[in-house]
């Protein structure tokens, strides 16, 4: 292996034990890890869960199409856009599951403590999450699309006193930090 790619494994243990993402691993059985050439020729590390993700009963989840979402908002004013995706690693596995995703790398053997995109029921799990926590805002002030959450409103106050809403839920389920949120005045 070359030294190159030694150093971007090193890095990525690094910034994931940092983290508190991953942690060592006793488990009898591992996952290998690979590289995968990006367009721009880097080097992505990847783990090669396929054998695990054969093995996943896979989840259907319904995930609403974007021409579903931009109904619901068509009438808006106001839109308020929050990225999620970081309160994706906020989510910790059940210790069972914790073992599957242990994967080895020349340095040592590693298992994830946090739920990644690297598993095929994955993100089936996080859409159905976010929905259960925003139950009460779907289809009125609130749409989920991806790592997204839309709040949407036909006046400011309201919409405001929506986003507000919203906001509370994060404090509620200690998603304190690093959403990046973005006001849009419609103008359809």
């Amino acid at each position: 292996m070359s030294s190159y790619k030694l150093q971007k494994i090193k890095e990525y243990l690094e910034e994931n034990l940092k983290k508190k993402f991953i942690t060592l691993s006793k488990a009898s059985f591992a996952s290998s890890i690979l590289f995968i050439k990006k367009k721009d020729d880097s080097l992505c590390f990847c783990m090669n869960y396929w054998k695990l993700n054969a093995l996943i009963k896979r989840n259907h989840y319904s995930i609403l199409l974007i021409n579903e979402v931009l109904t619901w908002i068509q009438d808006s004013k106001y839109l308020t856009q929050l990225n999620i995706i970081i309160t994706f690693n906020k989510l910790h596995m059940s210790s069972e599951s914790e073992d599957l995703t242990t994967f080895i790398t020349f340095f040592n053997v590693y298992k994830y403590k946090v739920m990644l995109f690297k598993l095929i029921n994955e993100f089936a799990f996080f859409q159905h999450y976010i929905n259960d926590v925003l139950f009460e805002c779907l289809h009125k002030f609130c749409q989920i699309y991806l790592n997204d959450i839309l709040i949407y409103s036909k006046i400011l106050k309201k919409h405001r006193t929506h986003v507000k809403e919203v906001l509370n839920v994060r404090i509620m389920f200690k998603w304190y930090n690093q959403w990046r949120s973005e006001l849009i005045e419609l103008d359809l």
